[in-house]
């Protein structure tokens, strides 16, 4: 792909920064290729790994249960970060100097990219695999994030919080009231549902705002990474000695309950993976830098093109068939980690950009320069 996956970043000079402002592109971010791809890796891992939850223990690796909920949070607030990178031509122009001409053009890249993943969801799921495709519900997401693009950072907080505490509950309100509305009924679908995850894409906006090259920043980033997941398991141990119901929809830490408590926790472990990633492949680390970013390049390749990798896997399990998910064994995944790794480090390293990623530029590109 040209920039960032989904939401692909451009210099100014594209679409014409606004008059006074730098115009000069940002190199691209490697760390949030690395934490990219450890999420669609994650993912992977949740459909075709055996963590002993669905085979038994017998081949299993317990430790999997760590990509149950964390890779899709992390997944969707990358997708934030990055809608904020275009905006602001990867970090280069300050959000209050953005103009009209600039956002008008960025909504219109950004709503061809939801008109795009929409219907590429819904074909993907007439696969008929067992997987629940995010595509289509992330596209919603798009479309609903395009009024916050600039809107200041308090408002982002107010907007996020309310998702994460109320998302959850207000979804299955109505998806137990309201008839089924293609498309618009993602908003409170029973997996993924939109409102709710809105706090996971505000809460990206805001980190596509931070000064990324500030160590302290990062340090700062990774604090309220770890406050946001002890304050969600603080508040569990409260409740429990409260007597109140922890395996209830308000207090559950259960994968995808989407329970302010989950949500919380999936934020959290979301901006210590991008402050971890930040960290490890900092520019100013000399040699051992140039050495992890050689042994991490892998990773990142995947992360480059996530999109891509993301329908790569899918499409692998229809192939091989439902068992690959129903009865999972780590040699599978194995297999399916290594082919990712490998197909995505070979294109990438011949052709650049991967291809869905490409027509994705394409076509938004397209779509702005025509409409602005």
């Amino acid at each position: 792909m040209t920039e960032q996956p989904f939401v692909a970043n451009s210099a100014g000079r594209h679409f014409g920064a606004d008059a006074g402002v730098t115009r000069t592109s940002a190199p691209r971010i490697a760390a949030l290729d690395l934490a990219r791809g450890l999420a669609v890796l994650g993912m992977v891992a949740a459909h075709v790994g055996n963590d002993g939850q669905r085979t038994g223990p017998e081949g299993a690796w317990p430790w999997l249960v760590v990509s149950h909920g964390f890779p899709s949070a992390l997944f969707a607030v990358l997708a934030g970060v990055s809608m904020t990178f275009m905006l602001t031509a990867r970090g280069t122009i300050p959000v209050e100097q953005v103009g009209r001409e600039r956002l008008r053009s960025t909504r219109i890249r950004i709503a061809t990219r939801a008109a795009l993943l929409i219907p590429l969801g819904y074909v993907l799921a007439a696969l008929d695999t067992p997987v629940v495709v995010i595509l289509a519900n992330l596209g919603v997401m798009f479309v609903l994030a395009l009024p916050l693009l600039r809107a200041p950072m308090w408002v982002l907080g107010t907007v996020g919080g309310i998702a994460i505490a109320a998302g959850g509950w207000a979804s299955r309100e109505l998806l137990e009231t309201l008839p089924d509305i293609p498309i618009v009924d993602l908003l409170w679908a029973e997996h993924y549902p939109a409102i709710a995850w809105m706090g996971y894409i505000c809460a990206g906006l805001i980190v596509g705002r931070l000064r990324m090259s500030s160590f302290r920043m990062v340090w700062a980033l990774l604090a309220v990474a770890v406050a946001s997941v002890v304050i969600a398991f603080r508040l569990v141990r409260l409740g429990a000695s409260q007597g109140w119901d922890v395996d209830g929809p308000w207090l559950t830490t259960e994968p995808h309950s989407y329970s302010p408590i989950e949500m919380l926790a999936n934020t959290g472990v979301a901006l210590g993976v991008i402050a971890v990633c930040l960290m490890l492949v900092y520019p100013g680390h000399g040699a051992v830098g140039r050495i992890l970013r050689g042994a991490l390049w892998p990773i990142m390749s995947v992360g480059t093109m996530a999109l891509t990798a993301y329908v790569a896997h899918i499409i692998v399990i229809a192939i091989v068939g439902t068992e690959m998910v129903w009865e999972p064994t780590n040699e599978g995944l194995m297999a399916l980690w290594l082919g990712l790794l490998v197909g995505c480090s070979l294109w990438r390293w011949q052709l650049g950009a991967g291809p869905l990623e490409r027509g994705l530029t394409k076509a938004s590109t397209a779509a702005a320069t025509r409409w602005t």
